[in-house]
């Protein structure tokens, strides 16, 4: 190996998982112990220590299960209230009409009338996940 090599393999960095970062906090603020004393024992910089204890106390270091949740939704037949946006869509003939309504961030809710087209309610949706 020439020494490039070598470099190249000291500058690689190392990856931690965000339970391995977590636990590593956990033994940081539950014990007596500097954060120096307990970024050596773990061969990691204090100033990254540092940092994931900010992230830790942010809440951005959840295990992965609680970062992916589900989301629920409930199938009503009259919501108490709406805000209607936009025209009902037109219904093309023999197709199936209906409606779906869409709860959104602060109350308001997107309600679709008519023939469902899912071109529409794609794009409606990629522009949601935004």
């Amino acid at each position: 190996m020439d020494t490039s090599s070598q470099a190249r393999e000291l500058r690689r960095r190392r990856r931690y998982s965000p339970e391995h970062k977590r636990r590593i906090v956990e033994e940081c603020l539950g014990g007596s112990e500097s954060v120096s004393v307990v970024a050596r024992r773990h061969d990691i910089n204090a100033n990254l220590l540092f940092n994931w204890r900010r992230l830790y106390r942010q809440g951005l270091l959840e295990p992965a299960e609680a970062a992916s949740r589900l989301v629920a939704v409930r199938v009503a037949e009259a919501p108490a209230t709406r805000v209607e946006v936009g025209q009902q869509a037109p219904t093309a003939p023999g197709a199936a009409s209906g409606q779906l309504e869409i709860g959104l961030a602060g109350g308001h809710r997107l309600v679709v009338r008519g023939a469902l087209d899912p071109a529409l309610l794609r794009a409606a949706l990629e522009v949601l996940g935004r």
